[in-house]
């Protein structure tokens, strides 16, 4: 897959990975639409010059403790995003997929668990939106990359991050 690394820098965006059971990210949920995916994963630039902010959009997408299963709560928001994958606008592009961990566990079950959420994300994209998989790389990170690196064992350190590779 080519990665086209001016597009990569301005289009990033962190599906942060809520696994609170007691769902207090539901919220957080709301109002995430296929608009606004489009709108984070669209290429940005003027000229041919990269601009200096890099557009990103958080969301939380929900796991149960230690599980990459996706929660009807995940799979909603999901059925934003694979809406506005499927768009025009945003149909030519391949997207990075890499998943994150809190700093709850060992070095080995953080790795598999972020490579597992990332799997299971692209897994429900290309099975229900039927999105071609090549467009989609998957990977994880577990616990290094802390979007948090405050609190550890916070839940916005777990997270997915999609990334526009370019077409």
């Amino acid at each position: 897959m080519r990665c086209k690394p001016a597009i990569m820098l301005l289009t990033t965006l962190a599906l942060g990975i809520a696994v609170d059971a007691a769902g207090a990210f539901a919220d957080d949920l709301q109002g995430q639409t296929r608009q606004d995916f489009i709108e984070a994963l669209t290429p940005k630039t003027r000229g041919l010059s990269v601009g200096s902010g890099t557009p990103h959009k958080d969301m939380r997408i929900q796991f149960e403790f230690g599980s990459a299963e996706l929660t009807e709560s995940a799979k909603s928001v999901l059925n934003e995003l694979g809406a506005a994958l499927q768009s025009d606008q945003l149909s030519a592009f391949e997207f990075s997929l890499v998943g994150h961990t809190d700093a709850v566990g060992s070095e080995t079950f953080n790795l598999d668990l972020s490579k597992a959420r990332a799997d299971a994300v692209k897994q429900y994209l290309t099975s229900k939106f039927n999105i071609n998989g090549d467009r989609l790389q998957s990977d994880g990170v577990g616990k290094s990359d802390l979007a948090d690196p405050n609190d550890p064992d916070s839940p916005l350190n777990r997270r997915v991050v999609i990334t526009n590779l370019g077409s």
